[in-house]
């Protein structure tokens, strides 16, 4: 990690997104504790994960994935109780933190299974309620939706929309696009170990756009589309598809207001959008 500095407000969803290899992993084991910084510091609702760790850590909620941080020879309730005990929790104040956590993912009515028998969206689920048992104002999700079935990982992201409405501070690393785009007031574009950017999606693809140029689709009546040369300035690309032209064009407006005056009467539609978020993470990947 190098110089990799940040905030994330209460209320604030805030998405890491890089290449493997990038630090994504080793940023999230260091806010948790599993790591120690070498340098610099980490506050978590104040509380220095170094020098007071058990305060960092009782600010902090985290989900890691996968099939380890739950045992799959105890049900769902008995995870959560096990946990809750580890947060202090006890008697009634416990039962009912379970009870709530447990109608809040979805898995009240496999509260008595075994978690062993889970499929892999229940128990991200399962990790999401873990994390959430001691109320904390902090939490870190590494990649919560990873290997999900598109149901599930709608589930999953509706969940932890929700989240973030309550007031929280998320941190959540993804390799997902869409859910990067779809929840995050906030982006950082990590490469090794440094922030290469941060902004919101639509800042970052509008700032792509001035380098990599805005995708122009134009569909023609009846597919009459023009056989003769496009003399538009700024054209980076173009492809003909049926009845439909897609531009690559530096400036994606100069590019419409063209093409309606040379073709007029002949578009059935004509539409300008930059690079996808997908786009912009690639580029940020591929340079050097």
């Amino acid at each position: 990690m190098d110089e990799v500095t940040f905030t994330v407000q209460p209320g604030e969803l805030v998405s890491v997104l890089g290449p493997n290899g990038a630090g994504k992993t080793t940023l999230v084991k260091m806010m948790t504790g599993l790591l120690l910084p070498e340098a610099g510091s980490i506050r978590l609702d104040g509380h220095d994960v170094v020098k007071d760790r058990r305060r960092a850590a009782m600010a902090c909620g985290f989900s890691l994935g996968g099939d380890t941080g739950l045992y799959p020879r105890l049900t769902a309730r008995q995870n959560l109780v096990f946990f809750g005990n580890m947060y202090a929790l006890r008697g009634d104040k416990l039962e009912a933190r379970v009870g709530e956590m447990l109608r809040s993912v979805d898995l009240e009515d496999r509260a008595k299974d075994l978690v062993g028998s889970f499929s892999r969206g229940m128990k991200q689920r399962l990790h999401l309620a873990r994390s959430l048992m001691h109320d904390p104002p902090i939490l870190i999700l590494d990649e919560p939706s990873a290997g999900l079935d598109p149901q599930s990982a709608a589930s999953m992201r509706n969940l932890v929309d929700r989240l973030s409405n309550e007031g929280r501070s998320i941190l959540l690393t993804t390799h997902d696009m869409r859910e990067a785009e779809e929840l995050s007031d906030r982006i950082i574009l990590m490469k090794a170990g440094r922030v290469q950017a941060e902004s919101t999606a639509s800042e970052l693809r509008l700032g792509a756009a001035e380098r990599m140029g805005n995708t122009v689709q134009v569909v023609f009546v009846n597919g009459d589309i023009p056989e003769e040369p496009w003399p538009l300035p700024g054209i980076l690309s173009m492809k003909r598809d049926g009845a439909t032209v897609t531009l690559r064009a530096v400036d994606g407006a100069a590019a419409v207001r063209w093409v309606l005056d040379r073709f007029p009467n002949r578009t059935a539609s004509v539409s300008v959008t930059p690079p996808t978020l997908e786009e912009v993470f690639l580029e940020m990947a591929a340079t050097s």
